[in-house]
């Protein structure tokens, strides 16, 4: 029943996951020469994410000229999650000044996922993800509150999955 379906995973167990592996597959490269694999794509854009880019640089004091495997840790962090709450300013597509926090290279390919009405858009922001287990459910597709039902101290997953016979045997003892 969908009822009883893990509302993140909406009962499948899995979900679409962006993977930084995937979005940034070269370290060798510079952000600047287009690491972030995802956005280089993107001709169109690519000037307006360079300013953002450079903007956030400057305000966490590393450069988009050196190679991702050299950059530290947190400014690595910073290009794929986001800045948070702190506001970068940098210039929009028409030059003008914009103050804003910078959503990350990760949310921002899975705001747009999520938003956008197009296949093909979709198609192409997939080949940035990865099917991982869902981590609200653990891979077991149900509610919480449904996944604390138990017999005999297993639980409602674990008495579905059993064998024929364990099953027989399981109930045969609770009788």
């Amino acid at each position: 029943s969908p009822h009883g379906a893990c509302p993140d995973c909406t009962g499948l167990g899995t979900r679409l996951e962006i993977d930084p592996e995937l979005v940034i597959p070269n370290h060798r490269l510079t952000l600047a020469e287009g690491a972030i694999r995802p956005w280089s794509k993107t001709t169109s854009r690519l000037t307006w994410y360079s300013r953002v880019l450079e903007a956030v640089a400057k305000v966490y004091g590393f450069s988009v000229h050196v190679p991702v495997r050299d950059l530290p840790k947190k400014a690595v962090e910073v290009v794929l999650y986001g800045t948070g709450d702190q506001k970068i300013a940098y210039e929009d597509e028409s030059g003008y000044g914009r103050t804003g926090p910078f959503e990350g290279v990760m949310p921002n390919l899975m705001r747009r996922y999520k938003e956008t009405d197009s296949d093909y858009m979709r198609s192409e922001i997939e080949q940035y993800m990865r099917i991982k287990k869902c981590p609200t459910c653990k891979g077991m597709r149900l509610k919480p509150e449904y996944l604390a039902v138990t017999i005999a101290d297993k639980s409602i997953v674990a008495v579905a999955n059993l064998s024929i016979d364990d099953a027989v045997a399981l109930f045969d003892v609770i009788q």
